[in-house]
This record gives structure tokens, sequence and C-alpha cells, in this order.
């Protein structure tokens, strides 16, 4: 009993000096300015590709002006826009379990019968101790913005055709939004497929997303056993697990300019489409923590 009561003192004292504290965003090796430039180069980079698949795009249906109806051009891509959301999330968690078991050995029995020899059979006594803590720290960051085509594609200043197709991985990566794009742009541009007025979207929003889970773990589990005492037969002593989640969302829909200041914003079925996006990917989340009936 004093062996058990020692170590439920030790394992006490390793839970009491566990602490939860806020994860880093980013590679953790660089500074805070560095950290917040990669982050800034991220934001850079999904501008860019949005702008290149658009000029791509009015320049492909500038192209076939010659060969495809007025009524199915794509101009009406300079009347929309994007609502985008960037959200990079960290979720660490860490968990010690230690076990121990107190063994007491006991006399061996011996049943005697009167044919073929007597049978002993070993027996003894044993009470267990168990102790758990567990701890879960998670931190997101969510940016959003907000890009009019019509900018995008009249704009001299970017070179959004100069745009990196990889920088490294996950959304560092090609995230393809000119493959999207120009899937849409081909569906709408072919007669008879979808219904549209004269010069106007044959739709009214769409959206793309792309998402990059990456997990890491660790476990140890240290074992004794001893003629009184066995600790940690079974289970995990120790394990921590970090994961980052990398979402990138795009919705596109119609803007609406103000007639006074002229300033371009979203349209409300844009607006309302873009939440209802981020509303269904947050219970989407949700449920994925939650064990399964």
């Amino acid at each position: 009993m004093r062996s058990a009561t020692l170590l439920l003192l030790c394992a006490g004292v390793m839970l009491a000096g566990c602490s939860t504290i806020t994860p880093d965003i980013g590679d953790t090796s660089l500074k805070a300015p560095q950290r917040w430039l990669s982050e800034r180069q991220l934001i850079d980079h999904v501008q860019c590709q949005l702008g290149q698949a658009i000029r791509i795009a009015a320049k492909e249906d500038e192209h076939n002006l010659s060969t495809t109806d007025p009524k199915y051009r794509a101009t009406w891509l300079r009347g929309w826009g994007a609502k985008v959301s960037l959200a990079i999330a960290v979720d660490d968690k860490a968990g010690f379990t230690p076990g121990v078991t107190l063994n007491d050995p006991l006399e061996n029995a011996v049943s005697v019968f009167a044919k073929n020899g007597n049978v002993t059979t070993g027996q003894s006594r044993s009470l267990g101790f168990g102790a758990t803590l567990s701890s879960e720290a998670t931190r997101t960051e969510t940016i959003g913005f907000f890009y009019p085509f019509a900018d995008m594609v009249d704009d001299k200043v970017v070179d959004y055709e100069a745009c990196s197709k990889s920088q490294g991985h996950f959304l560092s990566s090609d995230l393809k939004i000119d493959d999207f794009v120009g899937k849409g742009m081909s569906v709408a541009n072919t007669s008879g497929v979808l219904y549209r007025k004269p010069g106007e979207s044959p739709y009214q929003t769409f959206t793309y997303e792309v998402k990059f889970i990456v997990t890491q773990g660790a476990s140890i589990t240290p074992a004794w056993k001893l003629l009184r005492v066995s600790a940690d037969q079974s289970g995990t002593l120790f394990a921590g697990q970090k994961m980052r989640t990398d979402d990138l969302t795009i919705t596109m829909g119609k803007v609406d300019k103000d007639p006074v200041t002229s300033a371009t914003t979203p349209s409300s079925a844009l607006d309302q489409q873009h939440l209802a996006n981020l509303i269904g990917q947050s219970v989407a989340n949700a449920l994925q923590g939650r064990p399964q009936q």
C-alpha cells in the first residue's frame, strides 16, 4: 500500500506539472516576424492564383470571340466577384494515463486426489490503481477577403500570369483554381447545356474548397513487472498528437455596385451562399470529433 501511495503521489506531481499552452501556427523554428511573413505570402499566393484563373478565363473568352455565339460569351464574368475565407487551425492533444498494480503472492493451493496424484494451483491477489489526465488546446485563425473580378482583369500592377504554380506543400502548392473556373466556363459556353438569358450568367453562385489535414503523433509506454508491483502493463502511459487543418473556401457570384459611390460589394446571393458554406463546414468539423453512435 505504501508503494502504491508513493507511485500515485509521483503521478500526481506529474499531473500537476502538465499544462496546456496556446499552440503555435506556422514554423515554430521561425521568430514572429518571419512567421507572419510566411502567412502573408500564403495569402498573396491564394490571391494570385485566383486572379490568374479569372484572367485565363477572360482571355479564353476573348480568344473564342469569333467562334462563340454572343449569347454564350462570358462577359458576365466582370460582374462577378469572389468571397474567400482562409482558415488555419491547430489542435494539440496530450494524455497521461499511469497505472499501478500491487501483487501479493499467496501460498500454492494443493488439491489432493486419491488417484493420479495431486494438483498444485498458484494463487495471488492484486489491487490496481490508475489516473488519467488529458488536455487539448485549439487555435484557429480565419481571414476573409472579397475580390471583384473586374479589378483582377483590369489590374495592371499585379502580374497574375506570373504566379508560381507551386511554392511548397498544402495550400502553398498549385490550388488548381484555374482548372475549376475553366470547367465552369466550358459548361457555360456550350449551347443548350444551361439555360440563361443573353449576356447573363447561367450560374447563381459556385463554390470551391481545398482542405489539408495533417496529423502527427507519438506515444511512450514503459512497463515494469516485479514480484509485488507491476506498472503500465496495458494501455499507453503518455501520448501526444498535433493536427493542423488548412481550409480554403472560395464562393463566386454576382456583385453589386453603388450608383453613388461606385463601391463594389458582394450581392446578397453571394453573401448568403458563402455564409451557408462556412456554417456547413463548421457543423461538419464539429461532427468529426463526435464518437459514432
